[in-house]
């Protein structure tokens, strides 16, 4: 009698783990390829990229001026006294300083604007994306990118883009 107990008890010990076990939902997300491929996120990065070419137009201009500079210096540099050649010289280098900085500046901007946009865009999916937990019973939400491997049913990144586009 004793064990018919013991035998019951490690039953329904097992049988309410496996059944817990089963309730956990773990599915994968890649939030980047969500962003980039939702209607929203691909304005985003369409105006930042409108933008960078704009000003990626803007450094050609600058670039070859210098170039026509460094092409009239090297002309005259037989000519003219080595102190002008020098000041030439001095002051080319100095606008090419000055051209590599605001490159640098520019680069900047564009990456400070394209996180601070996406960082907005999570901030209003977020909310999105928890509700979607709750309402599919899902316990947690890996990033695909640290998956090695995984079934694709566990995938979610096709819903989260269809519900971001229906709600932007």
């Amino acid at each position: 009698m004793v064990k018919l107990k013991v035998l019951i008890i490690f039953f329904l010990i097992t049988f309410f783990n496996f059944s817990a076990y089963g309730e956990n939902q773990i599915v994968l997300l890649d939030l980047d390829y969500a962003v980039s491929n939702s209607n929203v996120g691909k304005k985003i990065l369409q105006n930042l990229n409108k933008t960078r070419l704009k000003e990626i137009e803007k450094l050609k201009i600058i670039e070859s001026n210098l170039v026509k500079k460094e092409k009239e210096i090297n002309k005259v540099k037989n000519i003219i006294s080595k102190e002008e050649l020098n000041s030439k010289i001095s002051e080319f280098k100095k606008e090419i300083k000055d051209f590599n900085s605001q490159k640098d500046q520019i680069q900047k901007k564009f990456l400070n604007d394209k996180n601070n946009q996406l960082e907005e865009l999570l901030k209003k999916i977020n909310p999105l994306i928890i509700k979607f937990m709750d309402d599919n019973s899902i316990e947690m939400i890996i990033s695909k990118s640290n998956v090695y491997l995984a079934k694709t049913k566990l995938d979610i990144t096709k819903n989260i883009i269809e519900l971001i586009n229906k709600n932007f």
